[in-house]
């Protein structure tokens, strides 16, 4: 184990650095526009719009009967 903060750092940077790189640079949240629709037009996409659309209708319900 490294003795000085110093050494620690170093250590924790060479590591930061190798997972960046199996990691990659893949899409970001801001590349959200490029996923839109990317889901099939099959059953279970359907079933997970209709689950998220139902969760949303929720949450606006009760943040209405909670006067937000």
């Amino acid at each position: 184990m490294p003795d000085t903060l110093e050494q620690r750092l170093d250590e924790v940077e060479k590591k930061v650095a190798e997972l960046g790189a199996i990691v990659g640079t893949g899409p970001g949240r801001k590349d959200w526009p490029a996923t839109v629709g990317t889901l099939p037009n099959d059953a279970l996409a359907r079933e997970a719009d209709q689950l998220g659309r139902e969760y949303r209708e929720r949450l606006n319900d009760s943040d209405k009967r909670a006067g937000a």
